[in-house]
């Protein structure tokens, strides 16, 4: 085992176990630091790999509690919305924008950090923004994490229901890059290989992860969830900074 590898091992359980714990989160960790050691384009590929094949390993648990009206709204929204986040990036700088939209995810989640609620079941007009918001940050840039979580994991009602509507979201969504990205050549057999491989490191992580979940109060998986989306906002800010 050459260090490439075992690099990219250590990683890949580590960040999956963010995963299995909260649902999302291991794209925007594991994406970069990957692309350390493989070619970013590789690293992508492999990521979409890692999303579908933990989605399928957690959604047979998840399946009775996924919010089934409200994906089958976001779905859609989000597929429609996206092309109008690629749109934009004609209008400004790529990094300008990145920059706008994580100081606004880093915003919201200090919000919510200092006590900010959304109280009860989300509307019909909730959920339809907030798909349309995932869909615009995903086309701007990959981000569309942040409008699911705050739609269902900053609430003040079933966390389990959020959780496992925003892995089934992933699932759908990473599935059909995926396939894209098969049907233009991009998927070549040496990063299916690597993915294959790192696979078991995957699962390991997940599996710590979900345990970890189980263990845990509301209130407590609320704060490292809004931890995450700090992180999320300032990692995001950092890379359009660099890339300025």
């Amino acid at each position: 085992m050459d260090w490439t590898f075992a690099f990219a091992a250590v990683v890949t359980a580590t960040c999956a176990v963010v995963r299995g714990y909260s649902g999302f989160g291991m794209g925007l960790m594991i994406t970069p630091l990957l692309s350390l050691v493989l070619p970013p384009r590789e690293a992508v590929m492999i990521v979409l790999i890692f999303g579908v094949t933990v989605a399928l390993r957690q959604l047979p648990g998840l399946w009775s509690n996924i919010d089934w009206r409200g994906l089958k709204l976001l779905l859609p929204v989000a597929l429609l919305t996206t092309p109008i986040g690629t749109w934009l990036l004609g209008l400004a700088p790529p990094s300008v924008l990145r920059l706008g939209l994580s100081l606004s995810v880093l915003a919201v989640a200090i919000l919510f950090l200092l006590g900010f609620r959304l109280v009860g079941a989300a509307s019909r007009g909730t959920v339809v923004v907030a798909g349309a918001l995932a869909g615009v940050m995903n086309g701007v840039a990959a981000l569309s994490g942040p409008p699911l979580v705050f739609l269902y994991l900053t609430r003040t009602d079933s966390l389990t229901v959020g959780r496992a509507t925003i892995v089934a979201f992933f699932c759908v969504t990473d599935a059909a890059a995926l396939l894209f990205a098969a049907a233009g050549g991009l998927v070549e057999k040496q990063t299916a290989l690597t993915a294959a491989l790192l696979i078991p490191f995957l699962l390991s992580g997940v599996f710590l992860g979900e345990r970890a979940f189980r263990g845990t109060s509301p209130e407590r998986f609320r704060q490292v969830v809004l931890w995450l989306l700090v992180l999320t906002g300032i990692v995001g800010a950092a890379r359009a900074l660099i890339a300025a």
